[in-house]
């Protein structure tokens, strides 16, 4: 099958090429790192690097099933002679353990570019954080955003794309399945079994996955609101499957550290500081959410606040939700900019804002910040009454945003 396209990271491991940093490409399962990885060997092929210099190591092979870091290190070895330039290309690489040394020694003796990539949060922490000490950089890659969305399928209509899009996600092996919904589907449920038990159940030693899959659901359908660990605890114990509230802390962490899940922390809007508890937990995936509950018409509000959540990450920001006494604001979304200026942009998402009261509602949050704070905008669904207000809020129809580049 041809390649697609993922100019967005190709361009920055292309923009790293050289620099002598490590660079480590972390994603949920399936988001198309390993795609990835070819597209960039694809490029040095083109650009005359000789085949024999690059290496490449794709460790869920059987081929590399059961091999340990002294194995690694000797077949790379034996492929990298001291002299010359090479690239050194590891497709999950955490699936062998002490993998972290061979990584460092190879980039101590040769002269050489190396990539790695991950399905674990966990992947620049501990022993490659100590060895490496600021010698490697992050690319954190994420399913297709809905632009990317549209480029990858060829769909030019941005309602189908959106129809299509806001049930199945973005994971390319789920989209390359074009529009038979079944086959997507079942694509869908097989991606999220193998991260539930090989990235979060295996990796913690987890012996009651039916809770640990009670715990997934019940995020996902708890999306958009505030999460109590209290709310879960008396869940599962209702379905007869009591569970201590710091089990339920970790299922969560390690959802989280899979990718299968984004974290949105409570943050004061007048302090500053954020807020301890009841974050709010969004799917990675729109595809993710819907294969957990189902979809249906009335879910467009809660999806679209999923959708710009995962853009706006995608996208580079920080994103927390914004909270005083009486009001909240969905987003509050920052980046540092190539200038090293500061970007804060206020996000409220509702999927109409024809009904005078939740027009009035999405408003009133605004009113809490300061003067002339941060850009203010609200995402909707709605093709009138669009524009700036008076109060300086861009009201915004939310195929426009997801569609364009300004906010990139």
């Amino acid at each position: 099958m041809k390649l697609k396209p993922r100019p967005r990271y190709l361009d920055l491991l292309l923009a790293a090429q050289g620099n002598g940093m490590i660079k480590v490409v972390t994603g949920m399962r399936r988001c198309g790192k390993s795609t990835l990885l070819e597209l960039f060997a694809q490029h040095l092929l083109e650009t005359d690097t000789p085949t024999d210099h690059i290496l490449q190591y794709k460790l869920e092979s059987y081929e590399f099933a059961g091999y340990s870091a002294d194995q690694l290190h000797n077949s790379i070895l034996e492929r990298m002679p001291k002299a010359g330039h090479w690239y050194l290309l590891i497709d999950e690489v955490q699936l062998i353990d002490g993998w972290e040394r061979v990584i460092n020694a190879i980039r101590v003796d040769h002269d050489v570019d190396i990539i790695v990539t991950g399905s674990n949060a966990h992947l620049l922490s501990g022993q490659l954080a100590t060895l490496l000490s600021g010698r490697a950089m992050a690319i954190r890659m994420y399913p297709l955003s809905f632009r990317e969305f549209m480029d990858y399928t060829g769909i030019t209509d941005r309602t189908e794309a959106f129809e299509r899009y806001i049930r199945y996600g973005g994971l390319p092996p789920v989209v390359d399945q074009g529009a038979n919904q079944a086959l997507a589907s079942t694509v869908l449920s097989g991606i999220y079994d193998t991260v539930l038990v090989r990235d979060v159940a295996t990796h913690l030693q987890i012996r009651n996955p039916m809770a640990l899959n009670d715990v997934a659901r019940y995020l996902a359908s708890t999306s958009g609101s505030p999460v109590s660990i209290t709310n879960i605890e008396n869940r599962l114990k209702s379905a007869h499957r009591p569970t201590s509230s710091l089990t339920i802390e970790r299922y969560i962490q390690g959802l989280l550290d899979a990718y299968l899940f984004h974290r949105a922390q409570r943050r004061d809007l007048r302090g500053g500081q954020i807020l301890q508890g009841l974050s709010k937990y969004y799917p990675a995936d729109p595809g993710i959410r819907n294969m957990l509950l189902g979809f249906s018409d009335s879910d467009y509000g809660f999806a679209l606040e999923n959708l710009v959540h995962n853009e706006l990450l995608a996208a580079g920001f920080h994103v927390t939700v914004g909270r005083t006494d009486r009001t909240e604001i969905d987003f509050i979304a920052e980046r540092i900019q190539p200038d090293m200026s500061k970007r804060t942009l206020y996000v409220q998402v509702s999927a109409s804002l024809m009904d005078t009261a939740t027009r009035e509602r999405e408003m009133k949050p605004f009113r809490s910040l300061p003067a002339q704070e941060g850009e203010r905008i609200i995402i909707t669904l709605d093709t009138i009454g669009l524009g700036r207000t008076e109060e300086g809020v861009d009201v915004v129809n939310a195929l426009d945003w997801l569609t364009t580049q300004a906010y990139r």
